[in-house]
């Protein structure tokens, strides 16, 4: 690996940090600071490279689907009345931001 071959190569032949960035074509001492402090702490593992960034959202091809609850004529309900007071809500935003651009003469 690359991080760890720096590594002891600066430490083999007892070179700077500048030295050892100017061998490998390292533009920033710093990265080679910090591999060190790395490896101190957390050995090889240390500089592994890490996952970043969210993981993804893939299914697993492995997970069991649960069968859906069916539901009652009251849940059904209940879910269509929500349904139309976001709707109606929507609409009156709506409506009403019509109606301020009517009076800034944005029409």
């Amino acid at each position: 690996m690359f991080k760890q071959k720096v590594i002891e190569y600066k430490w083999l032949h007892h070179l700077s940090l500048n030295q050892t960035a100017a061998k490998f074509s390292i533009p920033n001492t710093g990265t080679i600071s910090t591999w060190e402090k790395l490896y101190h702490s957390y050995g090889f593992s240390g500089l592994l490279a890490k996952k970043r960034g969210r993981p993804s959202m893939k299914k697993s091809k492995y997970k069991v689907n649960k069968p859906k609850k069916e539901l009652s004529y009251v849940e059904k309900l209940e879910q269509e009345v929500y349904q139309l007071r976001m709707e109606n809500d929507l609409l009156k935003k709506w409506h009403a931001l019509m109606k301020q651009w009517e009076k800034e003469g944005r029409h």
